[in-house]
C-alpha cells in the first residue's frame, strides 16, 4: 500500500514534464504568431466588453455576405484554403518585419506561456476524451455503438430540418463565444440554471404522477 503514493507521483512528475514539453513545443511553433496571438486571446476572453458585440459582429457579416454570394461548394472550400494559406505566409512575415524583439517584454512572454499552457491543457484533455471514448468501443461496445448510432441520427435529422448555413453560423456563433463565456463564468451559471430546471420539471412530473 505505501508504494501506491509514490506511484501515482510518479506518473504526476512524467504528466508534468509531458506538459512542459508540449508547451516549449507550442512557444516555438507559434513564435511568428506571437504579437497577433495576444490581442487574439484578448478579443476572444472578452478584456473589453464590447468584444463579443465584435465577434458577433463578424461572423453575422461574413456569413450575411456568403448568403448573398452564394459560391459553390468547391469555391468555398477553394477560398478558405487561399485565406488560410495567405494567412499562414503573411502573419509571420509582416510580424517579423514590423514588430521589433525589443518590444517583446517579459509580461509578454509570461503570457505567450500561459496561453499555451492553456492549450497544451486542452488538447491533452481532448486525447484523453477521445482515448475514453474509444476504449468504450471495446469495454462497453452497447453503449459505444447505441451512442455513435444515436448521434449520428440525431445530426442527420438536425441538418435536414435546418438550414445547413444558419446551423453553420450557429455554431461558428457559438465557437467563437465559448473561451469568453468560460473565462467569465457564463457556462457553469447557465449549465446551472439548466440544471435546475430540469430537476423542478421531473420533480413536477412525479408529483403529478403521485
Amino acid at each position: 500500500m505505501s508504494s501506491t503514493p509514490k506511484i501515482r507521483m510518479a506518473a504526476d512528475n512524467i504528466m508534468a514534464n509531458e506538459q512542459d514539453k508540449r508547451v516549449k513545443q507550442l512557444k516555438r511553433e507559434l513564435e511568428g504568431w506571437r504579437e497577433v496571438i495576444l490581442p487574439l486571446n484578448s478579443v476572444l476572453l472578452w478584456e473589453r466588453n464590447w468584444y463579443p458585440g465584435m465577434l458577433v459582429g463578424m461572423t453575422t457579416t461574413f456569413f450575411l455576405l456568403f448568403w448573398y454570394l452564394d459560391p459553390t461548394v468547391l469555391t468555398t472550400v477553394s477560398i478558405i484554403g487561399l485565406i488560410a494559406t495567405l494567412v499562414d505566409y503573411l502573419v509571420p512575415t509582416l510580424s517579423a518585419s514590423i514588430c521589433h524583439p525589443e518590444n517583446w517584454t517579459g509580461n509578454k512572454e509570461r503570457k505567450l506561456e500561459e496561453i499555451c499552457r492553456d492549450l497544451a491543457y486542452i488538447q491533452s484533455q481532448a486525447g484523453v476524451k477521445w482515448a475514453m471514448f474509444y476504449d468504450m468501443r471495446h469495454s462497453r461496445p452497447k453503449v459505444y455503438y447505441v451512442t455513435v448510432v444515436s448521434s449520428l441520427l440525431f445530426f442527420a435529422w438536425l441538418g435536414n430540418t435546418v438550414n445547413n448555413l444558419l446551423l453553420t453560423y450557429l455554431v461558428v456563433t457559438t465557437t467563437i463565444l465559448l473561451p469568453g463565456m468560460k473565462h467569465h463564468g457564463l457556462l457553469e451559471k447557465y449549465f446551472a440554471q439548466v440544471m435546475v430546471t430540469v430537476s423542478e420539471t421531473i420533480t413536477r412530473m412525479k408529483q403529478k404522477k403521485n
